[in-house]
């Protein structure tokens, strides 16, 4: 609920969730050095709670997870100085982030709480911007973040800046999918995760045309086992054992699963599977250990 001084709010708290990539095609490197990619994108119910305080004459972030970073390198604080360069008038904001989504994770938690504080930046100063503006602002800070302004399920391309949203009958097709989250106990960074994707080029890279034609087959087809592909899963897979041998032995069984964006989270459809739940949880935490990252969620 927003607080607000006579008729304009001075404080926000939104949802910042997650995402995954039900989809995810790399075509190789662009000559701006950026990856060239189409992938579809969904936002997910669980995620990360960012309240957003206008005032004062600096920008300052708290957060519950020490492990972020807290400096001008987060993006939450880089996109408040792109907004305000962009407003052109000194508006400062206090930002107070209860962390959930782990780090390194292919979950977009970093772009997804910078995307949020664009908007609700964007709020509390009575709505300068539009949600394009947003999005090119968004743009300047990482190639997924412009997905979150809006956060509806989408088809990505460029090198993740261009979005289009999906028709509002296949969005609604995939809204509520159940799924689970699990993550071993190591992050991917995403530079590391390119790189290993450049070394097995040109063989690492699909064709644009390959990753168009298995969305537009789902589309079709409404089946999420048309969708589901990661051109990171076998670089990344090669070189952390523990995440493609657990995809191996789920498949196994007949999970529906896939690695979400440049790693190390994975998911399992639950509505799609042979395996309930009970079985999946239990095949990931005999391998990976109980205190495995671990959450039940669903397609927004």
């Amino acid at each position: 609920m927003p607080i607000e001084t006579n008729s304009s709010p001075i404080e926000l708290t939104l949802p910042s969730p997650a995402k995954v990539n039900l989809m995810l095609s790399v075509h190789g490197r662009r000559a701006d050095g950026f990856h060239a990619l189409t992938s579809l994108v969904v936002a997910l119910e669980f995620g990360d709670t960012l309240t957003i305080r206008a005032g004062g004459t600096k920008d300052v972030l708290r957060c519950s997870d020490p492990m972020v970073p807290l400096g001008p390198e987060n993006l939450v604080l880089k996109a408040a100085a792109a907004f305000r360069s962009r407003l052109g008038r000194a508006a400062y904001f206090e930002f107070n982030l209860d962390k959930r989504i782990p780090m390194s994770a292919g979950l977009g938690g970093g772009s997804g709480n910078a995307a949020v504080a664009l908007r609700g930046m964007n709020q509390l100063s009575g709505e300068p911007f539009s949600n394009q503006v947003l999005c090119e602002l968004a743009a300047q800070l990482g190639s997924d973040c412009p997905f979150f302004i809006e956060g509806q399920p989408a088809w990505m391309r460029g090198r993740g800046e261009v979005i289009e949203p999906l028709a509002a009958e296949v969005a609604e097709r995939l809204h509520g999918t159940r799924l689970v989250l699990f993550r071993p106990d190591f992050g991917v960074e995403s530079a590391s995760a390119y790189d290993r994707l450049a070394v097995g080029a040109p063989d690492s890279y699909e064709p644009e045309a390959e990753g168009v034609a298995r969305i537009e087959r789902f589309i079709e087809s409404g089946a999420l086992g048309e969708l589901l592909f990661n051109s990171f899963e076998d670089p990344v897979g090669s070189k952390y054992l523990a995440i493609s041998t657990m995809l191996a032995q789920l498949r196994a069984a007949g999970v529906e699963c896939l690695m979400s964006g440049s790693g190390s989270c994975c998911f399992a459809l639950l509505e799609e599977n042979g395996a309930d739940v009970g079985q999946i949880e239990g095949i990931v935490r005999e391998a990976w250990g109980e205190e495995v990252f671990w959450v039940e969620t669903s397609i927004c």
